[in-house]
């Protein structure tokens, strides 16, 4: 046994036209699982959404077309994400599944202010540089530079508004000390921990990225001692994408057979 530690499973960029297929392969295994969907996805792929929802699996908000909210202005972004909350209104009638909470997860985790996730700045030592590194190595930033105050001031206007609307985190004990220190702890939208970052052996992506295979991503997992450790609680980013659902699931498959255990969403 590799893993001692337990995780949240959460997946972005649902719905895909292999949903079904990630679903099923989750189902089978009893591995419980958050997908934060893009709308204009929703949209294309309404059935297997619809079919997530009634096996027991939570949707959540990705916007409606996946852009990065630092090159948005805020009427757009809340736009984007309260068009794309309605679409998931009417899934869960149609499925006729009640809606356990509002949960919203910003596209490429560009939360306003580009690569600098969080303020980088309020945190020193091991801790910033773990947060460095989590997010460096697990999203296509474009820019780590620190950005301007009117950046830093749209990103707070926009956790007001999820505030306001409703939304939360439905992850409870992550042991990440960046986790539980600054803005996260009261963030409204969620974070990760982990990245499997199997998005960098998509046919576009594949080769420029420190992972070029899939046991490149095995043996990543393995080796994060934040994953490996016990008692340790996680959040763990992968992708609903048509073109690597295979490989997603054998990631995931990976963890499970090594004794990593998945968390309910609440």
């Amino acid at each position: 046994m590799i893993f001692k530690s337990k995780s949240y499973l959460t997946i972005d960029d649902s719905a895909s036209e292999r949903m079904d297929d990630l679903v099923d392969y989750l189902y089978s295994k009893n591995i419980p699982a958050i997908f934060f969907c893009r709308g204009d996805m929703l949209d294309k792929n309404t059935s297997s959404a619809i079919r997530a929802v009634q096996k027991g699996f939570v949707l959540a908000n990705h916007a409606y077309s996946h852009q990065r909210a630092s090159q948005q202005i805020y009427d757009w972004i809340v736009a984007e994400i309260e068009r794309t909350e309605n679409i998931l209104e009417n899934i869960y009638a149609l499925a006729k599944v009640k809606k356990s909470g509002k949960y919203f997860r910003f596209p490429q985790l560009d939360r306003g202010t580009a690569g600098w996730i969080v303020d980088y700045d309020v945190y020193d030592g091991d801790v910033r540089d773990d947060l460095l590194k989590t997010f460096a190595q697990g999203l296509n930033v474009q820019s780590m530079d620190r950005p301007s105050l009117d950046a830093f001031a749209k990103k707070e206007a926009l956790q007001n508004y999820l505030k306001q609307a409703g939304y939360v985190q439905p992850f409870l004990d992550i042991t990440k000390p960046w986790y539980q220190l600054g803005e996260v702890t009261t963030a409204c939208d969620c974070l990760y921990t982990f990245s499997n970052c199997d998005w960098m052996i998509t046919e576009r992506h594949i080769g420029k990225w420190p992972y070029k295979t899939l046991q490149d991503l095995k043996d990543k997992a393995r080796s994060d001692v934040s994953l490996t450790g016990a008692g340790n609680v996680n959040v763990i980013l992968a992708h609903d994408q048509d073109e690597i659902i295979d490989v997603t699931i054998d990631l995931i498959e990976d963890l499970v057979e090594n004794g990593m255990e998945f968390l309910p969403i609440l």
